[in-house]
């Protein structure tokens, strides 16, 4: 949705601006009550009601609505102080030629329900600036990168050069000779010498048939 703009000038909506500041200090209340409404032209909200510059750079525009018609006639009474312009049945406009006291600022605060500005004494102010630097603290450990452990890398892998031999059990569980070669095509290749077995289709001979042989 487009924004409209209300002032014809840049100057002017400063202006505007600077004079709401004005009220805002006055009314003791707190700065998100100041901001700009639907056409763009800036303005002091509240629960109950709004205030408006009335345009002559001195005074201001103030809308009450209220509960009821009673409501509203007790509401003109506290706000003496100002002059009725237009007159409802339960709500009205106001306009405040000057800037309130402290006693009508918070009346208008009360009415309109705009909230007001926090205020601390020195010793509760350094103690909320500690908690705010901690938890500022904290947020940036927080979001520190932490970087990954590196993988662990692998055992290097034991290669013989050529013409080295070692013992160890042949595939057929026969004690053999190994030796690490090089083959055609560049690469180690594991050959295998056999060691001479005995022939396992000769029956073996006991003792007693060896000497009965003899004989």
């Amino acid at each position: 949705m487009r924004h409209i703009n209300t002032y014809d000038s840049v100057a002017e909506a400063e202006a505007d601006k600077a004079q709401q500041k004005a009220l805002l200090a006055a009314l003791n209340a707190w700065d998100r009550a100041l901001h700009r409404d639907e056409c763009g032209a800036w303005t002091i909200s509240g629960t109950r009601g709004t205030v408006h510059t009335w345009g002559d750079c001195r005074s201001w525009v103030l809308f009450v609505a209220c509960r009821s018609a009673q409501h509203w006639t007790w509401t003109k009474k506290r706000l003496a102080f100002c002059k009725v312009t237009q007159d409802g049945d339960d709500e009205g406009v106001l306009r405040l030629q000057r800037l309130p006291t402290p006693h009508e600022a918070e009346a208008i605060r009360d009415i309109l329900g705009v909230r007001k500005r926090m205020e601390f004494d020195p010793v509760q102010l350094e103690h909320r600036r500690t908690l705010m630097a901690r938890a500022r603290s904290a947020q940036g450990r927080a979001n520190r990168i932490v970087p990954l452990p590196l993988p662990t890398p692998e055992p290097k892998r034991r290669f013989y050069s050529h013409g080295v031999t070692r013992s160890a059990r042949s595939r057929y569980g026969r004690a053999g000779t190994c030796q690490m070669t090089a083959g055609s095509d560049g690469q180690r290749v594991l050959m295998e010498e056999e060691h001479p077995a005995r022939d396992r289709t000769r029956p073996r001979l006991r003792l007693r048939d060896r000497a009965r042989s003899e004989l």
